[in-house]
């Protein structure tokens, strides 16, 4: 009975996962206007529309981060338990449907919407576009982690 119970508590609720992941894309579609309208105002020109620039790479990585902060602590809040889990596979769920999209669009060269904080997959595959792929993973996945953390309930 207690290895029951004992699966009972690490199982995940994806639920609270897609949850997470919702709640983290619309804090995206919120805050990367408004951190690119802040970057332009502090360090000059900002980031240009379809271009890999600097304030593109900084205002992915604090808006990913910030994103997938409330995305983890939403997943966590959630899933009653395991929260550093559920805001982690926020990020991961996000990734995946970067993975997906940038799959099924880049055929069509369809754009992503303009403003949004960029799944890593959009960087594409060249050069420094890897590097700061996988460095905005990394940052989402530990806001997810710090999100989860923060949200998960005290027992």
């Amino acid at each position: 009975m207690n290895s029951r119970m004992a699966s009972a508590e690490d199982s995940t609720r994806w639920v609270a996962v897609a949850l997470g992941w919702a709640a983290a894309v619309l804090a995206g579609v919120v805050l990367s206007p408004l951190l690119r309208l802040l970057y332009g105002l502090l360090a000059g020109p900002g980031a240009e529309r379809g271009s890999f620039t600097t304030a593109v790479v900084v205002v992915s990585l604090v808006a990913g981060f910030l994103s997938y902060l409330l995305g983890g602590f939403v997943a966590a809040r959630a899933g009653r338990r395991s929260g550093q889990k559920h805001g982690v596979l926020t990020a991961f769920v996000g990734l995946t449907v970067g993975i997906v999209l940038a799959l099924i669009l880049t055929p069509f060269q369809v754009v992503f919407a303009e403003g949004v904080a960029l799944p890593p997959a959009c960087f594409g595959l060249e050069g420094d576009a890897v590097v700061a792929g996988l460095i905005l993973f990394l940052v989402n996945l530990f806001g997810g982690f710090v999100g989860g953390t923060l949200g998960e309930p005290l027992h």
